[in-house]
């Protein structure tokens, strides 16, 4: 029981840790690098005004700088008028297909790198600039494991899943090469997590299955805690909203 309660403890604490490390995408970066390459923050938004203005402003508070940021916006809200704030461009989009907004936003983009990301992530400080060094390092796509940021209850919950995660658990951020992007067709608009039931396909998942089949397994990398996000799935949907770590919606896909 001892043992439990420290394991507990420890837990606790060290997800307690990350969170605060990750809020430094909050505040100005301690330095800013000259970058090599342009980078893309691509984001599908729906009524984000609650959340979406941390996500622009750890893009904009990057040691590695984000380059352009498009928001695909079916939202009736302030989102536009927070992504023009953060000076992104809002395109309007219409609702109902997540795969088709992040391919409407990579469009409108113009970073050799693509940053993709739900509206309610926020970016550690040096997210983009340790993406960039593992793609640089010969990943075709990588993805960082997460914190909850607004629930320590939620966040001690998801801690140690997050510590196995797996490598193709590609889901509400990553960061991919545009030519990686392009030649698997980017994301299957086909597959849909809003159609009904019998026909949902998570797009996300999806995506980076694909990629893993045409690039091989090792080129899909698993990242440090390098981002947080809320618990606004957990809080409203109970363990419905877990991300479960199993197969990608397209299990026929064969990797190499």
């Amino acid at each position: 029981m001892l043992i439990w309660l420290l394991a507990i403890a420890a837990g606790a604490a060290k997800a307690e840790s990350l969170v605060r490390e990750v809020r430094s995408g909050l505040t100005p970066p301690p330095y800013i690098l000259v970058p090599e390459y342009r980078v893309s923050l691509l984001t599908p938004a729906y009524q984000e005004e609650k959340y979406i203005s941390s996500l622009l402003c750890s893009a904009r508070n990057q040691t590695y700088p984000v380059h352009d940021i498009v928001v695909a916006n079916s939202s009736t809200d302030g989102t536009a008028e927070l992504t023009h704030k953060f000076g992104g461009q809002a395109i309007w989009a219409s609702y109902g297909n997540i795969a088709a907004a992040r391919n409407l936003a990579a469009y409108h983009s113009q970073g050799e790198i693509l940053v993709f990301a739900d509206a309610d992530v926020l970016l550690h400080t040096q997210f983009v600039e340790r993406a960039v060094a593992a793609l640089e390092g010969g990943a075709a796509l990588v993805h960082p494991r997460e914190v909850i940021y607004d629930s320590a209850k939620w966040n001690l919950f998801l801690f140690a899943p997050q510590v196995i995660r797996p490598w193709w658990n590609t889901t509400r951020c990553i960061a991919v090469w545009r030519q990686v992007y392009e030649s698997v067709g980017g994301y299957d608009e086909a597959c849909n997590p809003t159609a009904p039931m019998a026909e949902r396909c998570r797009e996300d998942l999806d995506f980076g299955a694909r990629v893993a089949a045409a690039y091989g397994r090792r080129s899909v990398r698993v990242l440090p805690w390098l981002i947080g996000t809320s618990a606004r799935r957990y809080k409203s949907q109970g363990l419905k909203g877990w991300e479960r770590f199993d197969e990608p919606a397209r299990a026929r896909i064969h990797w190499r």
